[in-house]
């Protein structure tokens, strides 16, 4: 019996339309995701797209979306016959339960499994297509895909059956295992938000059910070449993953079965009481005779009926169990996502309003969604399901009433979930973590106004699709679609503001206020709700009512229901939104000629083609730059005259000057005058210029060079969905303006910045590989410095509004106010590099003295909870750097806020421009939290050295010598503040992101020595690398070493330091071979480490005294380039310790080290022996995460105690 129904029930999925059509979409859906370059799941740079990471990595993500299918597959053999009227004929025969239930979802869910047999099949053609780049694909294996398909899909595919199954075996209906979908998804990813956060990755990847948690563990670290040719294993916490959740899904399935009754249930003493006493009220009710009717007035009955289905379609939302449970979910998830986000290495931030507010429309907007698609499928399809359309469409009330009334109904309740309790959630929040300034003007214009247009606007999309949608599930499928289709097609670049439907990605900033994309962002809110008036014009004219009427039927008939007023309504909505449309493209296209981004790289790519050729051209080099510099934040303008005063420091003629605004500004020059030359080349769309000289400019011979910018907001601006993307506008803003030269001046020369980066990039573009980084024995490129910046005496005055504060490069030798302007002058005290910023805000202004340097902090007054900390860690890191490094530089020392549309900071001559985001909000009550403001603010204050004093050339390994070194004087302030302990937790950091980052390895790795434009190496690598090599060769001595290499290079020109000289002055440290090798290791190979204690065990001597014995694992490899490792011979002294708490548990301080000595350690296994005065708990090997480990999580071990 059991073998038949499971055959039937096969038969009738295979018969089925889902099966078809979901097995076609993820078909689609996949093969693009495979052959589109710009949607590539799971692979990229140097991973293939059929590497066995990638192959299951794919079936992983498509497995999660697959959930709603699944539903589709099992969430209705428990009630199909009951709906069909069959389920009495059937209990009336000999089939008994189990077979029954066990072969319905047997069928279901093997359907369900051959229906997703389309991704890894899509996949598999996808490699076969003659545009996929053949350098991306490796070898088809079978393996590979049968991995993905039976280790990751397929225990996915039974969980959701289970679940959805158990859901309609309990409800008995199909619309509650489709609302457990959306349930599941928010628990889903409330739940791995949370794990995300757990110290303990192994332990948290059991209780995630899909495994992406362990599958990302047992990949995270695998190498681009490891990835490509090592098969996945089904072993660890993998392994472990799988097997607890078939065990849970295995119960699921039998505990719904055990529960299920087979006979239809009765009614219940409860209910049958509830419906006697419906009757009897019912009955109560006396009929009304009247004498004759009253006089009809159809629009004002129009408008009761309105109301009364509004109500009534409300009331039936807010006693709805589904709403409920969401309101629950969708609160408990906005309440986890606040406590987590705006994090940065593990810090919470003050929450502000403008970071709130961020926070809570990231939050609320997908379940927004989800409620208004599942909600208009439940009020549009009600009365048809319950077989009462025939009675409602014979009613004398229009089309519009029933439209509206459900629209109004489902937005009404919206509003008070997503745009009410939100608000609540998200204000109790600032008041429990410390924020008594709500700021309510901007709780109403910044988030509950437009959040409530947004809700509005969702809900007549999802009930305008449900009204010309075939049924419930092809409107619920299409939203599907919609979703899908946005990511997708801004995927590929096709994101016009005008073609997102209701998204207004307005920046926030507490400095800015909106004032970035304020004015657009409500053009586009008002254009956005013209469409949506056209949607509901759209959705009467196609209102269902009678019966078999069809799609095509309403459009045969559509003629016929436009006359009259539906014809005015539509030519009203279609002109409304038209002419909105019309306006905004206007301004966003012409005014400011927007560029989709699927453009700009082909822009890039012609940039290139034209002007390569002159990279290595010699040019003049920058003297003097001479700026005024006129600001009109109020109205976002900017005029700027300047001049250059330019030499020919080369040694032969130079006939020609080309003159360029950095790739991505839309910088227009104006009255550019340059004595003894004219103008031979104008090329617009690039902003390139070459003059040539009457005369060529000989060695030592010298130039004027002046020109006019004028910068003025032009109408409404697109808005950008990234924020960062504000940190590239020159406009000033109307408070917080900061502008640095490259953003409003002109360059001399030509450079590679702006040229397209990637092989798959250029290779699209047909450029060719990327232009060689210049090796470390090129001579001619240690003529060029790294940054492409001269050294250059700066005078710039600068204007703003009067009561603005101005900042500038240089020392403040003038201010006055007149006529409502405020105006500075501004001098550099020595010719420094020309890195030019300007700021202008409504500052306070924080400031003491370090022996004659004035340290000033220019912040937002809201935001000085910080500054005193900004202050410290400027004094001690600059009596560091003074102490080892040499003399500083200027008599100034400025950290200047910014808004945060982008993150981190950057550091100018003696200027440090500082993201609001970044330092000022960052909550550090908790002193037990890493000190991430101080190591900022020493970071770029290092860079005061390690770039303005020492520059680097334009060759490999130059990063090395600017974030790297910075990175490393940093920890140095931090290690002199806090000690071992708090780096250690940074240290980790680094290693996880240097290690994740080795896999996202779009080319090829270098060596530290060897670097360029890898951040996980130069910033990542390097901090653990000179960290651990201070440590062994002695922090002084490494100073001192450091001090004569920044003597050597001090303001030089050419020839420019190289990370050579770096590595040269550490072998010069090395007092024996074995430091030689060390040194070596982290330079010039890529080396890797394993090292592990294995166990640990302690008792008590005879003296009272306690011996621990700790049996350690070593190893260590070597990889190239594309990670391929060979094993070499360990042998170094490394950190052995005893403790009272683990290392790098909160709280973990000093005073727990029992005892912590260096000890030699081999390749293999070996003991090693500590005795102490106090008995550990803990034992350890490398505890402060000195060496690169590849599993540092292994290095400390619980001790036990044994009797001898």
């Amino acid at each position: 019996m059991l073998r038949t129904i499971f055959l039937f029930e096969l038969r009738h999925q295979f018969r089925s339309p889902v099966f078809w059509s979901a097995g076609g979409l993820f078909f689609l859906l996949t093969f693009a995701a495979t052959t589109v370059e710009s949607i590539r799941l799971g692979s990229g740079g140097t991973i293939h797209t059929n590497a066995p990471t990638a192959v299951a990595q794919i079936q992983l993500i498509m497995s999660l979306f697959f959930m709603v299918v699944t539903t589709a597959f099992v969430g209705n053999v428990v009630v199909r016959d009951d709906d069909s009227g069959f389920g009495a004929i059937i209990r009336s025969t000999r089939v008994g339960k189990l077979p029954y239930m066990l072969g319905r979802f047997s069928g279901a869910f093997i359907g369900a499994a051959i229906a997703f047999l389309a991704v890894p099949l899509a996949v598999w053609i996808g490699t076969f297509m003659p545009w996929v780049d053949p350098d991306n694909l490796g070898p088809n294996r079978i393996i590979d895909y049968a991995f993905g398909y039976y280790a990751i899909a397929l225990p996915n595919l039974l969980i959701t059956s289970a679940i959805f199954f158990a859901v309609a075996c309990w409800t008995r209906s199909v619309t509650y295992s489709y609302l457990s979908v959306i349930l599941f998804m928010f628990v889903y990813v409330t739940l791995t938000a949370m794990l995300a956060t757990w110290p303990e990755l192994s332990l948290a990847s059991l209780f995630e059910p899909f495994g992406t948690v362990a599958f990302g563990l047992s990949v995270r670290y695998l190498t681009p070449v490891q990835s490509n040719t090592h098969a996945l294993e089904l072993t660890g916490i993998l392994l472990g993953n799988r097997l607890l959740w078939l065990a849970i899904s295995t119960a699921i399935v039998a505990a719904s079965v055990w529960r299920f009754q087979f006979a239809e249930p009765g009614a219940t003493a409860r209910s049958t009481r509830r419906h006697a006493a419906r009757e009897q009220k019912l009955a109560a009710v006396r009929p009304v005779i009247l004498d004759r009717l009253p006089a009809t007035a159809p629009l004002r009955a129009a408008w009761h009926q309105l109301w009364a289905t509004t109500r009534f379609e409300t009331r039936l939302i807010f006693k709805s169990p589904a709403f409920w449970v969401l309101a629950i979910v969708g609160a408990m998830n906005l309440i986890i996502t606040l406590n987590l986000a705006g994090r940065f290495y593990g810090i919470p931030i003050w929450p502000r309003t403008f970071a709130i507010i961020d926070t809570v429309r990231a939050a609320s907007s997908i379940i927004t969604l989800l409620m208004a698609i599942y909600f208009a499928g439940e009020a549009v399809w009600r009365e048809r399901e319950r077989r009462f359309n025939e009675i409602v469409d014979a009613t004398p009330v229009p089309n519009w009433t029933f439209l509206l009334g459900k629209l109004a109904g489902i937005a009404g309740a919206l509003v008070v979930l997503c745009v009410g309790i939100v608000l609540l959630e998200a204000v109790v929040f600032q008041l429990v973590g410390g924020v008594t300034d709500i700021e309510p003007r901007r709780w109403l214009f910044w988030f509950v106004v437009p959040g409530t247009l947004y809700v509005i606007q969702l809900a007549v999309l999802s009930v305008v699709v449900q009204a010309i949608s075939l049924n419930k599930f092809v409107g619920w499928l299409i939203m599907l679609l919609y979703l899908v289709a946005g990511i997708v097609f801004s995927s590929l670049g096709f994101d016009h503001p005008l073609l997102n439907y209701a998204e207004v990605p307005l920046p926030l900033s507490d400095m800015n206020g909106a004032a970035y994309g304020g004015a657009t962002a409500w053009w586009l809110r008002l254009y956005w709700t013209a469409f949506a008036l056209l949607l509901i014009v759209i959705g009467h004219l196609m209102w269902r009512r009678g019966t078999a009427v069809t799609v095509r039927r309403q459009l045969q008939t559509l003629p016929v229901r436009l006359r009259g007023t539906s014809m005015v309504y539509l030519i009203g909505a279609l002109l409304l939104t038209g002419g909105l449309g019309s306006y905004l493209f206007y301004n966003m296209n012409v005014l400011n000629d927007y560029t989709q981004s699927s453009e700009t790289d082909g822009q890039l790519a012609r940039y290139e083609h034209l002007y390569s050729r002159y990279v290595d051209l010699p040019q003049p080099t920058l003297t003097d730059v001479k700026l005024k510099v006129d600001l009109y934040p109020a109205r976002a303008a900017m005029n700027v005259d300047g001049v250059y005063r330019f030499v020919n420091a080369t040694e032969e003629a130079i006939p020609t000057l080309h003159l360029r605004t950095m790739p991505g500004f839309d910088l227009a020059l104006e009255a550019v005058d340059m004595a003894g030359a004219r103008l031979v080349h104008e090329d617009k769309d690039h902003h390139y210029r070459i003059y040539r000289f009457d005369r060529p400019l000989e060695p030592g011979a010298s130039g004027t060079l002046s020109f006019r910018v004028a910068i003025e907001k032009r109408g409404l601006a697109a808005l950008p969905k990234d924020p960062q993307a504000y940190e590239t506008d020159a406009q000033p803003a109307a408070n917080g303006a900061y502008v640095v030269n490259y953003q409003i001046l002109p360059l001399l020369g030509m450079d590679r910045t702006g040229f397209l980066q990637g092989k798959n990039l250029r290779h699209e573009h047909a450029l060719g590989p990327d232009l060689p980084t210049p090796k470390l024995d090129d001579k001619a490129a240690q003529a060029r410095n790294y940054a492409g910046l001269d050294r250059v005496d700066t005078d710039i005055t600068v204007t703003t509004d009067a009561d603005q504060t101005l900042v500038a490069t240089g020392e403040r030798v003038s201010e006055s106010v007149s006529n409502g302007r405020r105006s500075a002058r501004f001098v550099s005290p020595m010719p420094s590099l020309n890195f030019i910023s300007i700021q202008s805000a409504r500052y306070d202004v924080r400031s003491v003295d370090a022996d004659g340097v004035d340290l000033q902090v220019y912040y937002h007054p809201a935001h000085g909870k910080n500054v005193d900390r900004m202050l410290g860690a400027m004094r001690s890191s600059l009596n560091y750097y003074r102490s080892n490094f040499g003399p500083y530089q200027y008599p100034y020392a400025r950290i200047v806020e910014r808004p945060g549309y982008g993150g981190g900071a950057n550091s100018a001559a003696g200027t440090i421009g500082y993201s609001e985001k970044v330092g000022f909000i960052m909550d550090l009550s908790d002193p037990g939290r890493l000190d991430f403001v101080s190591y900022l603010t020493a970071h770029e204050l290092a860079h005061q050295y390690w770039f303005h004093q020492l520059m680097p050339a334009d060759m490999e390994g130059a990063e090395l010598l600017t974030e790297g070194l910075a990175q490393y004087s940093a920890l140095m302030v931090m290690k002199q503040r806090y000690g071992n302990e708090q780096v250690r937790t940074f240290l980790k950091y680094e290693l996880d992101r240097y290690l994740q980052g080795r896999r996202a390895e779009a080319e090829e790795e270098k060596p530290l020595a060897y670097t360029r434009n890898q951040g996980y190496i130069h910033y990542n690598k390097a901090s653990i690398v000179m960290y651990l090599l201070q440590d062994r060769l002695g922090e002084a001595r490494v100073n001192a070493m450091l001090r004569d290499l920044i003597d050597r290079y001090r303001f030089r020109a050419a020839p420019y330091a190289r990370s050579s000289d770096l590595l040269a002055g550490f072998l010069a440290l090395a007092r024996t071979d074995a430091e030689r090798e060390l040194i070596l290791d982290q330079f010039h190979r890529i080396t890797l480490y394993d090292l592990k204690a294995s166990q640990a065990t302690v008792h008590r001597l005879a003296n009272g005294q306690f011996e621990t014995t700790v049996t350690i694992d070593a190893l260590k490899t070597y990889a190239n380039g594309m990670g391929d490792e060979k094993e070499a011979p360990f042998d170094e002294q490394v950190d052995v310790g005893v403790f009272t708490a683990r290392p790098g548990d909160k709280g973990f301080s000093r005073e727990n080290v029992v005892s912590i000595r260096r000890a030699p350690i081999r390749s293999g296994t070996q003991q090693i022996r500590i005795v102490s005065q106090r008995k550990p708990l803990y034992a350890g090997v490398d505890p402060y995460v000195h060496f690169i480990d590849r599993s540092p999580n292994d290095n400390i071990v619980h001790i036990s105690e044994t009797a001898r």
